[in-house]
């Protein structure tokens, strides 16, 4: 009769060399994300986009003055006076000059400010052990504030944090990899780095934790045949034992 014990030896065995296949690479593209003297916010200018949401200031012009609007899938917005306004794929302050230089035609003084009140259309990802999906993008989000906000949960492998950078085409074109656990434990945060739109963080399964789920799930459909196996004797006193219990 096939033995648990046999059967708990290869689990191991497969469990192992599935950790060992899955081992994380160690990339070391360092100068791409760590940049002196130390950027506080990210390198590229914010371009609204839909669904953000805006905050019009405009002190001369009552019927614009604070309001709030959200961009419309065609990436238009709708204001008093003006109508639809085509807004996607401009920066706050072009947006501002071009309604500004709109406003002028019924104000002499206008003066138009923009701000973006709903971060909601860019966006960098969490994949792994962790809470994983897509996080709103600001443009001050760093590794910390990633990590610590997504959770290290104990089957985490700290660290061999990576970073992916995807280019404009969507192939990852840079990689860095980040102790993590040294970075929250030592305070050495020179490679906290600022987060850029798209970038992906994964924070893999540590190998013990993944060599314990594989043989629990490997156990799972052996443990009945186990206690089919019994002997009479055996099942007259498991079953005593169940009964009392």
């Amino acid at each position: 009769m096939w033995s648990k014990r046999k059967d708990i030896q290869i689990a191991v065995l497969v469990a192992l060399m599935a950790a060992m296949g899955g081992c994380v690479p160690h990339y070391t593209d360092v100068e791409a994300f760590v940049r002196e003297p130390k950027p506080i916010v990210g390198a590229k200018p914010y371009v609204i986009e839909p669904p953000d949401g805006l905050r019009i200031v405009a002190p001369n012009a009552p019927e614009l003055n604070n309001v709030q609007v959200q961009l419309r899938p065609d990436g238009y917005i709708t204001l008093y006076l003006l109508g639809d306004v085509f807004a996607a794929g401009k920066t706050p302050t072009q947006l501002a000059s071009e309604i500004e230089e709109q406003v002028l035609r019924y104000y002499q003084d206008a003066t138009i400010q923009v701000s973006v009140t709903g971060f909601r259309s860019k966006v960098y990802y969490i994949a792994g052990e962790t809470r994983t999906g897509p996080r709103p993008y600001t443009g001050k989000n760093t590794v910390i504030d990633a990590i610590l906000g997504a959770g290290v949960p104990r089957t985490a492998w700290p660290s061999k944090l990576v970073i992916l950078r995807p280019d404009e085409q969507g192939g990852a074109t840079q990689r860095m990899s980040i102790d993590f656990k040294k970075m929250v434990t030592t305070g050495d945060v020179s490679r906290n780095v600022v987060l850029e739109e798209g970038d992906i963080l994964y924070l893999p399964t540590h190998p013990l934790a993944a060599i314990g789920g594989a043989v629990q799930n490997l156990l799972m459909p052996i443990d009945p045949i186990v206690h089919v196996g019994r002997t009479p004797a055996e099942m007259s006193t498991f079953g005593a034992t169940t009964s009392s219990n």
